[in-house]
């Protein structure tokens, strides 16, 4: 196995441990609670950065089982230190969405039902939190955007239709950049959502002097 990708897994683990449960590197995945576990598709680096293409599955033994596919960047002064950031800025969003999915508390992510104001018709969302990362400026604007202004009601209409799974579907919301590159991305079950990233680089959300940008992921289910 690639060190680096053994190096990436071995920070998921850890990373993912520091929830409460214990999650262990085996047979190539990242072992959680029962079944569920943590699959890299990719890893790879594009002049510096780390990009990571990976997936969590509730039972990596069951073939038919959904896996949540996302992906995540990190920089640092080393491969190891920018794999260590793209898998922090996942655990703080996806990976917290998904242990809320599994221990259902309120402490890791926000549940929001079809009838709240900040709802999607029809189903049940766990919105995880936001994380932020900026090139030595302040990332704090873009995170008090995003706390100020609810992505589903901007996004919901784009996103129906486009869930292809019938029992959980997984959405990442990106945006940031610096005064000359805007980045906005809604993938969707790893997938890029054309509709809905074109909707979200029409937000006003903050273009700051230094690069930075910040992401949130999404659980989506029908409502019962």
């Amino acid at each position: 196995m690639d060190r680096h990708v053994e190096f990436a897994l071995q920070s998921i683990a850890k990373r993912m441990g520091s929830f409460g449960e214990r999650w262990r590197v085996r047979d190539g995945l990242v072992w959680g609670p029962g079944n569920s576990a943590v699959v890299i598709r990719s890893l790879d680096f594009d002049d510096g950065p780390a990009h990571l293409d990976l997936g969590i599955t509730l039972d990596a033994k069951d073939d038919s089982a959904p896996v949540l596919w996302d992906c995540t960047s990190g920089m640092g002064g080393t491969n190891e230190a920018a794999i260590k950031q793209a898998v922090e800025m996942w655990a703080m969003t996806a990976g917290a969405t998904f242990m809320e999915l599994t221990s259902p508390s309120g402490e890791l992510a926000d549940h929001i039902q079809s009838a709240d104001p900040e709802g999607l018709t029809g189903h049940h969302v766990i919105h995880g939190p936001v994380a932020a990362f900026a090139m030595g400026g302040d990332f704090e604007p873009l995170t008090e955007w995003f706390m100020d202004n609810p992505m589903l009601p901007r996004l919901g209409q784009a996103l129906v239709g486009s869930f292809d799974d019938p029992r959980i579907n997984g959405v990442k919301i990106l945006c940031g950049g610096d005064q000359e590159t805007e980045i906005a991305e809604v993938r969707v079950n790893g997938e890029v959502h054309e509709e809905a990233s074109a909707i979200l680089l029409r937000l006003g959300w903050p273009r700051l002097p230094e690069f930075a940008y910040a992401r949130t992921y999404l659980l989506v289910m029908p409502e019962d």
